[in-house]
């Protein structure tokens, strides 16, 4: 029969030999092939749960005093540079799920919880949000003329000017192909408008250029207002549908929800 010092030796080891199997395993998938969003989610969402487990007995192990306690020290130190690693791989992990893999920006994920996140604070402060729903104009006739790399090329070149033209709290997020929507804390119609149109015109009068061929790249923009009369569904809907008067409209516009009543 073990001792308790020998148990306790024992339980620090198979600590560290976990921990250390953890670290592989975010290892192999950071650097493994591409795996779904889902799949992704579900993989660090098990060894963030198993991590936790696994600190909770660490400290049990460390706050016990005996004889041993400078080998047990020295077998923590060691749980914790593993530790340290992991932390840092999970959340390179975690920002992997909250991120579109082309363009680098937010994924629709993200999108829906900072917008809950505004949703809360609007009732705490009362101060309405806009929503802009943006799609790149005729971008199907880009990737059958000029192949999907191009197509490809639009949309990181896009996202990154979009990016570097909204405020450090604004979100822009990949909606879908060539869809993007943007969030803009305690910013009212008017306001995500007056931001919507600038970004409209810079881009158009941005030169894209791929394999030597300048493109020409525009975008339409549906402007809605959050102001607690509604939810995140329908919000988005309205700016869906002053997207799709625009495009009835003859494109490269900003609509307003209000334009469609």
């Amino acid at each position: 029969m073990k001792t308790n010092r020998e148990k306790k030796i024992s339980d620090a080891a198979q600590i560290y030999v976990r921990e250390f199997q953890l670290l592989k395993r975010v290892n192999e998938i950071k650097n493994g092939p591409f795996i779904p969003r889902e799949e992704l989610l579900n993989e660090y969402i098990k060894i963030g749960t198993e991590y936790a487990k696994l600190l909770r007995q660490a400290i049990k192990i460390t706050r016990i005093g005996d004889s041993n306690q400078r080998k047990l020290l020295l077998a923590n130190e060691e749980i914790e540079h593993q530790r340290e690693e992991l932390s840092i791989a999970y959340k390179k992990m975690e920002t992997l799920a909250r991120t579109d893999p082309l363009t680098g920006i937010s994924n629709r994920r993200d999108f829906y919880e900072k917008f809950q996140d505004e949703i809360h604070r609007f009732e705490r402060n009362g101060k309405s949000f806009s929503i802009i729903l943006g799609d790149i104009d005729d971008f199907k006739s880009i990737n059958d003329r000029y192949g999907h790399d191009c197509g490809d090329f639009i949309l990181t070149r896009v996202s990154g000017h979009m990016r570097s033209m909204i405020r450090k709290q604004d979100v822009v997020a990949r909606w879908g192909g060539e869809e993007f929507i943007f969030l803009l804390p305690e910013s009212p119609l008017q306001g995500g408008i007056f931001v919507a149109e600038g970004i409209r015109k810079s881009i158009a009068e941005e030169v894209f250029v791929y394999n030597d061929f300048e493109l020409p790249v525009t975008l339409t923009f549906g402007v809605s207002q959050y102001d607690g009369t509604q939810n995140i569904d329908s919000c988005i809907k309205l700016a869906d549908n002053a997207l799709y008067q625009g495009k009835k409209n003859g494109k490269n516009k900003v609509v307003g929800e209000t334009e469609t009543l």
